[in-house]
């Protein structure tokens, strides 16, 4: 099993000095019809989570009132009704933070009313809208479903909702152009995919086309580096999108897409940060077999070369440590070679297994997930003995305990005709350090060449995962060929 260090963003959590030291600070006063508590929440998105950051009760005059003499970080904020916890969203501009907010909890959107605040009057003005204009479309592709067999109909009605959705991209189109710099004009520029163009070519060449294009102009709506959409609800699930679903989910691709993303950041010091410190996380807590490579990557590249300053340097020296330990043992690295000892205390190199692959299996004589395994690992054994495969099995156990290796071979039906049977009483081949050996099992698939093809497998799944390699495997060749 890996071992990994990570960050907690939790610390990230505190608001930037840059809207610090302002004299007017910031007065939001929240008047609510219809709703009955007295006390109200005042929240804020941090990438994809929400937080509180004040909690105000009701005044004598019937306002809450959220107050303090510096600045909040420009963003979309929550007013969190208590106890149902639903929410009101507002924006937040970065200089324009005193205003008065009313509505009616029994309709709220088309009650909402802001004195102070033209931002989020377009805001709500734009909810409006949609809000009319949703049941009309939502009508119309229920009618659709039903009269698919009808051509012409289906032709009128899917007029109707093109119709519908030009006058949504127009409104949004005219306050995104009207109100460049606005939140709302952030927010809903956001939430407008980019238009690919015309293609040609036949189909596949088109799909690849469009594929590209998509990938290259994903976030031309967005500005990733702006902290005022870390504080929104957008830029983590677009973020979060580009790289678990438009980026294919290879190391090498993630890791450029990583690269890119941070690219786009470097400016920023408040996404820079966060983002950096969550895709460390992200990849040392996956248990997706081969993404280590991306904290690898991660390490390497950012923290060993001083681009994460806030890290303590402790935790640095750690970082460092695990992807030092983990670089050797990758997928597609040469396997390390270790000498170990048979049962008559001779020496076996691993790589003078002569075998089209190796499945280098560390096991420990006490360990209650070997013992499930084993059963798994004999079938295995069996069934791939005559494929070009064996297996590489070394005990753990050291010093005095070594004949448990033997005991605990014969007990689980580790015989010498289905397994090469290995200790190493003193660890002198240093086995531990060079697979990071934290506990057992551990599995490795080899090639003749001693290339990691597939590591961190569980018994069960090794022979259906060897298959998988091997068809793979001969692929890659008749390709070649």
């Amino acid at each position: 099993m890996k071992r990994i260090f990570f960050l907690s963003i939790a610390l990230l959590i505190s608001f930037s000095s840059a809207f610090a030291n302002n004299d007017t600070g910031y007065n939001i006063r929240v008047k609510l019809e219809n709703y009955p508590q007295n006390q109200l929440v005042l929240g804020f998105y941090y990438a994809d989570k929400t937080y509180v950051k004040d909690t105000a009760d009701l005044g004598a005059d019937g306002y809450f009132t959220f107050t303090a003499d510096t600045l909040l970080p420009c963003g979309v904020y929550l007013l969190v009704t208590k106890p149902d916890n639903n929410f009101i969203q507002f924006m937040l501009p970065a200089d324009a933070q005193r205003f008065t907010i009313s509505t009616d909890m029994k309709d709220m959107v088309n009650k909402m009313k802001f004195k102070g605040s033209d931002d989020n009057d377009r805001f709500y003005d734009y909810l409006r809208f949609l809000g009319k204009m949703r049941p009309e479309a939502d009508t119309l592709r229920a009618e659709l479903n039903r009269l698919k067999s009808n051509v012409a109909d289906s032709i009128r009605i899917s007029d109707k909702l093109a119709d519908i959705d030009k006058q949504v991209k127009k409104l949004q189109a005219d306050i995104i152009g009207k109100n460049a710099g606005s939140m709302t004009a952030k927010v809903i520029k956001a939430s407008v995919e980019p238009e690919p163009p015309q293609f040609t070519g036949d189909e596949r060449e088109i799909g690849l086309k469009r594929y590209y294009w998509y990938k290259a102009h994903f976030f031309d709506n967005i500005d990733i580096a702006d902290p005022c959409m870390l504080h929104g609800p957008v830029l983590h699930s677009k973020i979060d999108q580009y790289i678990s679903k438009v980026t294919p989910q290879h190391p090498d691709s993630l890791n450029n897409s990583i690269d890119y993303v941070l690219s786009k950041m470097s400016n920023s010091n408040e996404n820079f940060k966060y983002y950096l410190i969550y895709f460390l996380n992200q990849y040392a807590k996956s248990n997706i077999v081969g993404m280590d490579a991306c904290y690898v990557h991660i390490v390497n590249k950012y923290y060993a070369n001083n681009k994460a300053p806030w890290t303590k340097k402790e935790d640095l020296e750690k970082i460092v440590d695990n992807a030092k330990r983990l670089e050797p043992i990758l997928i597609g690295k040469i396997a390390p070679n270790i000498t170990v000892m048979d049962r008559n205390n001779q020496p076996h190199n691993l790589w003078d297994v002569d075998a089209d692959y190796t499945v280098l299996f560390f096991w420990a004589p006490d360990c209650g997930h070997c013992k499930k395994a084993a059963p798994f690992l004999v079938e295995f054994a069996r069934n791939f003995q005559n494929r070009g495969v064996k297996v590489f099995a070394v005990c753990t156990a050291t010093g005095d305990k070594v004949g448990e290796c033997w005991k605990g071979a014969e007990e689980k039906g580790f015989t010498d005709d289905l397994f090469l049977n290995m200790t190493d009483p003193y660890i002198r081949s240093r086995y531990k350090t060079l697979y990071d050996v934290q506990t057992t099992p551990q599995i490795f698939v080899l090639d003749r060449k001693h290339e990691i093809l597939m590591k961190r497998i569980s018994g069960e799944e090794l022979g259906k995962v060897m298959e998988q390699v091997m068809k793979f495997q001969e692929e890659k060749k008749k390709t070649k060929g």
